[in-house]
């Protein structure tokens, strides 16, 4: 009795005693009794490396872009746009006697610009000499180039109002138009042929002024940017009739010249690839049209693991500031800019997802009104950061910092932020939990 007795006296005081320790402040896996402490750092060092995306496709993207901007960091931007058309449906008799009135170029206005739209912007409407054709494989790129006639055949300037709609109609050469009026009301096959009509016109360009100061975008469909024939019907009453002749959708496509001169960026040579931010003043940048985007790398992270027997991430956040004079009402902050994982090769295996596991996670801008200086994007990262935490050699991998696609090819949109050396630098804030043997 006594015996049963004392086992049962060893067994209540060992729940007693087990009852006294806090479950967060213990670690027992490894059978050995520990405690912990929770540490929180932002001084986890962040490397930032400017990279380019060799050639965008930027045709069959139903965006017109053209025009001219200066970014005070990074140099000036141009886009020009090449329109070639497809052969208009004409259905005239041709009993009947037309006279040709004018060949106007209708262009609409999209929503997205950067630059001061409030001077006068001017755009010269070339001819092309060639046939747009895709590549191989089926696309055109930013980088691509086709000759035109060098004397524009019409040009045109403007205030903009990219907010509002509104279209600019300018008016094309008159013998052009006439002869293909004649050619259509006679049924030339040269110009009703759906593969013949590009040997007849190949199209038009458009070439901004080298004094613009803004780019803007225009829409594109079967009734938006359009050539638009006018003549009339002779008879008692003059009928007036309209053509529209349409841009060819699939191989229209948006060229982009960054010039460097002057910028940042001059001098500077790529190796392999990429260049250090350390070379660009502190500084890392994202730009629609032309391509950069950054590889955010972190190379002392398993440093935490020399801390203490254990550790355990419980939470990281990256936190990074736009630079404040690179952005304007002219130029303002993208809203939306996303992260991707990718190996020791630069090649993309996953996106950095919400924490719900299931969508790409963009960026949380987080505005500071009165003071802007102190406005920044988050991310968290924490998964990440966990599933990298002991990785080393070629398991270990890095972030990209991208804008989506459409951004990439549709807009101008770009980003300047300063790394870790920065007045306001990139931060990785961790939150870890160490544990220690006693």
């Amino acid at each position: 009795m006594y015996k049963k007795e004392s086992i049962l006296w060893i067994i209540s005081i060992c729940i007693l005693l087990s009852s006294c320790y806090d479950e967060n402040s213990t670690f027992g896996s490894n059978q050995v009794e520990s405690v912990f402490r929770n540490v929180k750092t932002d001084t986890s060092t962040v490397l930032v490396t400017l990279m380019k995306i060799d050639s965008l496709e930027t045709s069959g993207m139903s965006t017109i872009m053209a025009g001219r901007y200066v970014h005070p960091t990074w140099g000036t931007i141009t886009a020009s746009s090449y329109l070639p058309y497809s052969a208009p449906s004409y259905t005239t008799d041709e009993s009947y006697v037309v006279r040709f009135d004018s060949l106007m170029l209708k262009l609409d206005l999209g929503h997205h610009y950067i630059g001061d739209t409030t001077q006068y912007y001017t755009l010269y409407i070339h001819e092309l000499e060639k046939k747009v054709e895709l590549n191989d494989k089926g696309y055109l790129y930013n980088t691509n180039i086709f000759p035109y006639h060098e004397t524009p055949m019409a040009s045109v300037s403007f205030r903009p109002r990219p907010n509002v709609d509104a279209s600019i109609e300018v008016r094309l050469d008159d013998a052009l138009g006439e002869d293909l009026l004649t050619r259509l009301h006679n049924r030339d096959a040269i110009v009703t042929s759906s593969t013949r009509f590009e040997d007849y016109f190949k199209g038009l360009v458009l070439i901004p002024d080298e004094e613009n100061t803004s780019l803007l975008t225009y829409g594109l469909n079967d009734t938006t940017s359009v050539m638009v024939l006018h003549y009339h019907v002779v008879s008692s009453i003059n009928e007036p009739k309209t053509l529209n002749i349409s841009v060819k959708s699939s191989n229209q496509f948006n060229n982009f010249y960054h010039d460097e001169t002057g910028s940042i960026l001059e001098g500077i040579e790529m190796v392999d690839g990429e260049i250090s931010s350390t070379e660009l003043g502190d500084r890392g940048l994202l730009f629609g049209g032309v391509g950069w985007y950054c590889k955010l790398e972190f190379p002392y992270l398993n440093n935490i693991l020399e801390e203490g027997e254990q550790a355990e991430i419980e939470a990281a956040y990256l936190k990074f500031y736009p630079e404040f004079d690179t952005y304007s009402e002219f130029n303002p902050l993208p809203d939306s800019v996303y992260l991707y994982i990718a190996d020791e090769n630069n090649v993309v295996t996953n996106a950095v997802m919400d924490y719900l596991g299931s969508e790409v996670q963009g960026v949380t801008l987080v505005e500071n009104k009165q003071f802007p200086h102190l406005t920044y994007y988050y991310f968290d990262v924490t998964d990440f950061i966990q599933q990298e935490l002991g990785a080393v050699g070629s398991n270990k991998n890095n972030l990209q910092l991208v804008f989506d696609s459409n951004t990439y090819t549709k807009t101008f949109k770009n980003l300047t932020f300063g790394d870790k050396n920065a007045r306001y630098p990139l931060t990785l804030e961790i939150t870890y939990k160490l544990y220690e043997s006693y």
